[in-house]
This record gives structure tokens, sequence and C-alpha cells, in this order.
């Protein structure tokens, strides 16, 4: 008996199926040994062809698989009645729910129907980017082939890029330049510039904004191929010159990047954005050496810190946390967050600044704050605090 209610419920659910009535299935009642909790089925349009989307629901997290509908019938023939106690079909014709006991026997109810159109997802909608990948300077910097197509050992990249794009566009309307004419930018240390193009095509092809951008690289050969990559690309307010942070300074800018500036030269760029007044400021510092060799751990942690792994990434964790409360002591609004994951790049913290309004008694308790810090860790100075007064 046990196994025929089964296989009426199974013949119920490959009869909507067919029939085009099926809305949703769901399993509950897990008594398996997993931290699974139930499993959802629906309909999904996948590359024009309608299958069945399973979701696992952990407690930690969801798992998502697709079957066409005689291998999903199948799938969920070995969950019902063994680690799952119940089981409810929705059609636009009447609900059906088998149920189980603590013994193992089932039982079928009929219900009215819930819902009374199907409902199929589409997942054939290609995730929104911000970067055009037919763009033309991609395919001149390797990162597509001529019919605008990722190359398969470029994605990361091409991820990196777009995600870079992402975090711009979130700064630019949070801030003050969306109500600007035009727009200058600097990038120090543009280095193979793939960012640097990228930001322009942006703000020129997708905002519609007047924008001049400088990249400012100290190899004078990447310098040459990124000018002519531009020419190439009718780039027109694009241009690039050798040099470093120190050797280009101007005032009236609006946009500061310094992506992987190696150790002070990212306290060199936050120097020269806040005495420009810059509006938005990104960093994505690397090499921080200069507060390792000014710091010391406070006698209570040596137990944690003893490591010299530990005691390095503490190091780069105060540099940059520094580095945030400098820049919130001059009026800005600062994130300090993961850029890309560590599998695509190493280089992966990112810091961001928008320029907020004058607030004297928090940027005078963040100037507090800092000094506190440096007597916790016995810093005399961590470069910024010397040339940023």
């Amino acid at each position: 008996m046990e196994n025929n209610i089964k296989k009426y419920f199974l013949e119920k659910l490959e009869f909507v199926l067919q029939k085009n009535r099926f809305v949703k299935l769901t399993l509950g009642k897990y008594r398996g040994e997993e931290e699974l909790e139930n499993i959802y089925a629906s309909l999904s349009n996948i590359k024009d062809e309608v299958q069945i989307a399973l979701r696992y629901k952990y407690k930690t997290k969801d798992v998502f698989k697709n079957y066409p509908f005689d291998e999903a019938v199948s799938v969920l023939d070995k969950h019902i009645g063994k680690d799952f106690l119940s089981a409810s079909l929705f059609a636009t014709d009447g609900d059906i729910v088998i149920e189980y006991s603590k013994k193992r026997v089932p039982r079928i109810i009929n219900r009215k129907a819930t819902f009374n159109k199907i409902k199929i997802e589409e997942h054939n909608k290609e995730k929104e980017r911000f970067v055009n990948s037919k763009s033309k300077y991609l395919e001149m910097l390797g990162i597509t082939n001529s019919k605008g197509e990722v190359k398969p050992d470029k994605y990361d990249k091409f991820r990196q890029i777009d995600k870079f794009i992402e975090i711009v566009d979130s700064l630019y309307r949070e801030s003050n330049l969306k109500d600007k004419d035009k727009l200058r930018i600097i990038d120090y240390g543009s280095g193979k510039s793939y960012l640097t193009f990228a930001l322009y095509d942006y703000f020129v092809n997708r905002v519609k904004i007047e924008t001049e951008i400088k990249g400012v690289e100290q190899k004078q050969e990447l310098v040459t191929l990124s000018n002519k990559t531009a020419k190439e690309c009718k780039f027109e307010n694009l241009s690039f010159i050798e040099g470093s942070i120190s050797d280009y300074m101007e005032t009236e800018i609006d946009i500061i990047a310094a992506l992987h500036a190696c150790d002070t030269a990212t306290d060199d760029a936050i120097m020269q954005s806040v005495m420009s007044g810059v509006e938005i400021i990104i960093l994505a510092p690397c090499c921080q050496k200069y507060v390792r060799k000014n710091f010391k751990v406070p006698e209570t942690m040596n137990g944690i810190f003893k490591h010299g792994i530990l005691e390095e990434r503490l190091s780069v964790s105060i540099t940059d946390g520094l580095r945030a409360l400098m820049l919130e002591s001059k009026g800005y609004k600062t994130k300090v967050f993961e850029f890309i994951s560590p599998e695509h790049t190493a280089k992966n913290t990112m810091i961001t600044a928008v320029k907020g309004k004058d607030d004297n008694a928090k940027q005078a308790a963040k100037r507090i704050e800092i000094e506190q810090i440096k007597r916790d860790f016995s810093i005399e100075d961590f470069y910024l605090d010397k040339i940023l007064i």
C-alpha cells in the first residue's frame, strides 16, 4: 500500500508537468543527517527549455540544480518518504500532499488549488554588466576577441574591471559630482590601464558627461602603449604621462584613483587628494611596510600575534584602518572592503572615500581616536600623519 500511495503521488506530479499545470513543490520535515532543511521545486526557463529548478535550502546556504522533468521526478523520488517526510505539490487543478508518519507510513491529502496560474522563472538574462565586452579597448588590451567575447583566460580580469566600474558607479551617485558638467580624473600608477580605459568609457559613453582623464605611470613603454590605444579608440580626452605621484600634482581634480600604489605611495595619493579637495578617492593599497617596522604589539596580545604572519596581517590592518580614520578626520565618508575575492587577486583590499559635509566635532573625535591607536601600538608615526597635517 505504501508503494501505491507514493506511486500515485509521483504519477500526479508527472501528469501536472505534462499538462502544464505544475506550479511548485515543497519537501519538508527533513530527517536526514545533513544540515538540509527543505527542497523547493519550481519551473525555470533555461536557454529556452522549461526545466525543474531544485533549491536545496541549508541552514547557511542555498544550492540550486536544474533538471529536465523526468530527471527531476527521479531525484524527488529518492527523497520523498526517506529523508523528507512531507511533500506538497501545488498545481492549478488542485494541491496534493503526501505525509509520512514516524514509522514511514504515508497518507494522501487532497486540497483545493492554492494557485490558478503557473510561473516560470526566466534565467536566460545575462547578468547586468557595467562594462560592455564589445568595447574596442578591451580587444586592444587583449581581454576580448574580435567578436567581443571575453577570452577564457581573461574572464577574471574582465570581472575585476566590471566590479571596479560598479563601485565607481555607486560612489559617483553618492557624491556631489552628479551635478557637474565636466569631470577631471587622475589615475596614479595606471599600469596596463585596463581600469583607466574603463573609467573613461563609463563616464563618457554611459554617464554621458564630458571627462578628462590622465593616467600617471612610471614605465615609459606602458605610457606609450596606452596613448596609442587611446588614440586608436578615439578617446580624445584620455592621455598618459610618465611619472610618479610626487611628479604630477594638480588642483581642481574631481576623482583620484591609486590602485596598488606600493607602500607609502598610497599615502602620497591620499595627501594629494585631500589637499586638492577631491570628491572621490579610490585606493587599493599593497605592500604596507611602513607601519610593520614602526609598531609594537601590546603585551596583552603577544600570545595571539607571536607568529610572524599574524603580526604582518595586523600591521596591514592597522595601516589601512589608520588611513581610513585619517580620511574621516578630513571630512570624508570611507569604506574598506574586499575588492575582488582572493582567488582572483591577492591584492584585494579597497579603500574608498567620498567627500562629506564638514563636522568639526566628529573630525576632532577621529583625530583623538588616531592618537589613541598610535599609543596602544607604540607607533611614533605612520607616515600619512607626517605629510598630511
